[in-house]
């Protein structure tokens, strides 16, 4: 029988918890941070998560949120199969927060990607990347493929990514892509530790989600 390595809390006991100041993360975009957060959480976009993740403790609860809960599932997934334990995700994310009337922090602040060894591309970026010639790598899994991806995009699945590295060309710039950034994030990583140029190889931030947000289109 699976086990989900994270337990899944709703809003009223994640309240309870902050109040306990358990340590809180928000694994949104640093545009989504800015504007609204929950008061005292610390900002580890899921797109930075595979090069951050140890700013996480590992001797305590950790509460992992995003918007919807998503995100924030695939965060604490990365964080258990790297040892971690006592794992709490919040159910609905922040939205969930809102709507069960809880109090968030809408004081404008100022939040960045910290630097990285690949380059971050908006969702316009990207596609002017591709516009340009870029060669454009899918790692999802090949059922999340078929849903919707960037026009021209090849699926090379995280899991068979450093099996099939080689045939990626290093000559053109990359697009790496995924659905959120994260897994995607992890890929373009490894690709600028194995050779590629920093400068050619890109991370879609927010993923195919964040291209579909833009108004972009995808391919089925």
């Amino acid at each position: 029988m699976l086990t989900v390595p994270y337990k899944d809390i709703s809003p009223k006991e994640a309240q309870k918890l902050l109040e306990r100041k358990t340590f809180f993360v928000d694994v949104r975009e640093p545009e989504e941070y800015a504007q609204v957060r929950i008061e005292g959480a610390e900002l580890i976009p899921l797109s930075e998560f595979s090069g951050r993740y140890q700013e996480v403790p590992h001797d305590q609860p950790v509460v992992l949120y995003c918007r919807s809960g998503n995100r924030s599932s695939q965060a604490a997934g990365w964080l258990a199969a790297k040892g971690y334990t006592n794992l709490l995700n919040l159910d609905g994310g922040i939205m969930a927060w809102y709507q069960a009337g809880l109090a968030l922090d809408t004081h404008p602040v100022e939040a960045t990607y910290h630097q990285t060894a690949f380059t971050e591309l908006t969702p316009h970026e990207a596609q002017t990347w591709v516009q340009e010639g870029a060669y454009v790598v899918d790692v999802r899994e090949p059922y999340e493929y078929a849903m919707g991806h960037v026009p021209g995009a090849v699926n090379v699945p995280l899991g068979r990514f450093t099996a099939e590295v080689g045939r990626l060309p290093k000559n053109r710039k990359l697009v790496v892509v995924c659905a959120s950034g994260g897994r995607s994030s992890q890929a373009a990583e490894y690709l600028v530790g194995h050779g590629f140029d920093r400068a050619s190889v890109g991370n879609l931030e927010g993923g195919t989600y964040g291209w579909m947000s833009a108004g972009l289109e995808v391919e089925r």
